[in-house]
């Protein structure tokens, strides 16, 4: 049987403008069948690896920083350091909001697009290769 292809051009709504729920590309990572599409996605998915990825969860907010934790800093004698977080969906979001790179240790993002991002970076989209 072939195919059919459907181009989207040729499909026209009727009535009046239905508002869509937009989903990330398929990821299908433990139950979470799409990549974040927003902050709140990233904090979602950080939570659910946060621990194997290193980090010690304290709290979480909706003030800036996002989240605070400890991370180990050495495994040998089992030293943890405190830290900091922002959660953002692309790392240059950081910069858009103008926040202080003084205050945060860490930007956690599912897209890091900022080059010369004076904060540390953990790009959820790539870490999650190697779960």
């Amino acid at each position: 049987m072939k195919a059919i292809r459907v181009v989207p051009e040729t499909i026209k709504p009727v009535g009046p403008k239905k508002k869509r729920t937009i989903f990330g590309e398929p990821i299908d990572f433990r139950g979470l069948r799409f990549a974040p599409v927003n902050e709140q996605g990233v904090v979602y998915l950080f939570g659910m690896i946060s621990h194997e990825l290193g980090y010690l969860i304290e709290s979480v907010r909706t003030s800036f920083p996002d989240c605070e934790g400890k991370r180990c800093s050495d495994k040998q004698n089992n030293q943890w350091e405190h830290i900091t977080i922002e959660f953002e969906y692309r790392s240059s979001h950081f910069k858009d909001h103008g926040h202080d790179p003084n205050q945060c240790d860490v930007v956690v993002c599912w897209i890091h697009d900022w080059d010369d991002c004076p904060v540390e970076v953990l790009e959820l989209r790539d870490a999650i290769r190697y779960l």
